[in-house]
């Protein structure tokens, strides 16, 4: 898809095509072009130093093009942080910064790629995408850590973890091998762990639950999956219909609870309106609070018998 440079053999072209736009010296000379030759090019503005040794033959044509450029420039170099997270299409992006990490002491530079330089990069961190060796989900998370304002990292990690693309364990498997005092990000994600292990659990986990916990403590088992009579295509977890009484098992993520507060509330509203009550109870309720679970539905049980 490239318009083909004035003078460049198609050698050189198909080259640089798979490389993001750029080919390095070396390459050029296995390819026949003398020293002069090269120089010639850059003269004329053929080719483009873009760092010592490295060519660009026409502009890359997207982050992806640019990332090889660097992958090209720097041996060595892996897709990490922000690019990683792109290429890997986590489910809440944070925005695209151009970023590769090398195993090297010295500063590298490429023009418009962040280069991160770190030396605990385990292989098994590692993954393929395509022909490109980029961080794999869990320390690709980690990474972002040190990049991204907290409450974001919180976000892109809950989202990982609720798509099933990561689990808490392996983060904190990541964390164990690579944190250390003063390294950036080791604190947010050590906080992220401490503040949220064993408290995401799926929906249909947190219903089977639930109806354990009601029926441990003695009540009639609600009918499951209820469909709301004045909406019929939505249900409530769980009803005890000749009471008007409904649980809902609230299993969503702390930011997304949050977020989902205004339109329970409508719903809770509307439940109202339409003579039932909606009880609502969360993970750390069947957790920890049991017994305050039983007592709440037995209570109301007996106070809204038909």
């Amino acid at each position: 898809g490239h318009t083909r440079p004035m003078g460049i053999p198609s050698a050189v072209i198909q080259l640089a095509a798979k490389q993001g736009g750029y080919v390095n010296r070396s390459q050029l000379v296995d390819l026949g072009y003398s020293t002069s030759a090269i120089d010639r090019r850059l003269a004329n503005a053929e080719l483009k130093r873009v760092v010592a040794n490295v060519y660009q033959v026409f502009p890359p044509s997207d982050h992806v093009d640019l990332i090889r450029g660097a992958v090209l420039a720097l041996p060595g170099a892996v897709v990490s942080h922000q690019s990683a997270a792109h290429m890997l299409g986590f489910p809440l992006l944070p925005r695209l910064r151009p970023t590769v990490t090398v195993p090297s002491h010295t500063t590298h530079v490429f023009p418009g790629v962040t280069v991160r330089r770190c030396f605990d990069l385990d292989p098994t961190h590692v993954a393929a995408v395509g022909d490109l060796s980029v961080t794999n989900v869990q320390r690709t998370a980690f990474d972002l850590a040190a990049v991204l304002r907290p409450k974001l990292f919180d976000r892109v990690a809950e989202a990982l973890i609720l798509a099933e693309r990561m689990s808490i364990d392996q983060l904190e498997a990541v964390v164990d091998q690579v944190a250390r005092r003063g390294k950036p990000g080791s604190r947010a994600a050590r906080v992220f762990i401490a503040t949220r292990e064993g408290t995401l659990i799926t929906a249909t986990a947190l219903e089977r639950k639930g109806r354990t916990v009601l029926a441990a403590g003695g009540l009639p088992s609600p009918v499951p999956q209820y469909p709301i009579p004045w909406d019929p295509h939505r249900r409530f977890d769980d009803a005890y219909p000749q009471s008007r009484l409904a649980i809902e098992w609230d299993s969503r993520a702390w930011h997304l609870q949050r977020e989902a507060m205004t339109s329970d509330r409508r719903r809770d509203r509307d439940a109202a309106s339409h003579g039932w009550l909606v009880l609502r109870f969360t993970y750390e309720d069947l957790k920890s609070r049991q017994g305050e679970v039983v007592s709440t539905v037995a209570t109301l049980l007996k106070t809204r018998q038909p």
